[in-house]
Order: structure tokens, then sequence, then C-alpha cells
């Protein structure tokens, strides 16, 4: 997800100067996104439903489903900065907080995966 933003990056200091940007810069971006949903969703769902004991199984899926509603809710927080900063400062910290996310995740992987067993 980051990257899709950090794509955006180089567009909105484009815009900034008054130079209108294409269309296509939007593309790249959704199909960045779209992609990266695509890895997500699944197998995220496929976890909830794999590492949940089997009595809470559909409650821990609901507790995915509302983890992307909190995300959902933080991005428009996020969006409230927009007239505050400039955009392409505004998409440079939109991007890198979700890489700083991933490199977290690829740092605590092998721990993580300890925990997890082998289920």
């Amino acid at each position: 997800m980051g990257l899709g933003f950090l794509i955006l990056v180089p567009a909105a200091q484009i815009a900034e100067t008054g130079v209108k940007v294409g269309i296509s810069w939007l593309f790249f971006v959704y199909l960045i996104h779209t992609m990266a949903e695509l890895c997500l969703s699944p197998v995220g769902l496929s976890s909830m439903t794999k590492l949940a004991p089997a009595r809470i199984v559909s409650l821990m899926m609901g507790v995915w489903f509302l983890g992307a509603s909190v995300g959902n809710f933080l991005g428009g927080q996020a969006a409230s900065f927009y007239g505050s900063m400039p955009l392409a400062q505004l998409l440079t910290v939109v991007a890198i907080v979700p890489m700083i996310a991933g490199f977290l995740m690829f740092v605590f992987r092998k721990p993580l995966t300890r925990l997890i067993g082998d289920s």
C-alpha cells in the first residue's frame, strides 16, 4: 500500500506547480492497491479461520473486518490533514507508515511464526 501512495508523491509535486497530471498516475496506484488487497485479504481471512479456536472462528473473522473498518476510519482522520500540509508531504507520510508496518512484520515474522506453532 505504501508503494502506491509513494507513486503519487511526484504527481502531487507536479500538481502543486499548477500543471495537470495524467490519469495514468491513478491507474497505477489503483493497480498496486488492488494487487495488494488481493494478496492480503485471502491470506488474512485464511489465517483467522486457521488460528482461531473452533468456537470463535466467526467472531475472529468479524474482528478481521473490524480491523478494516478501523483502518478506513484512520484513513479518514489522515485525510483531515489535507488542508494543513502540502499534498506531497501528506502522501509521503501516508506512504511511509504502511512501509514501516510492513518492515516490522517482516522483522517479527519468525517469532510470530513460532508463536503460531504447527497448526
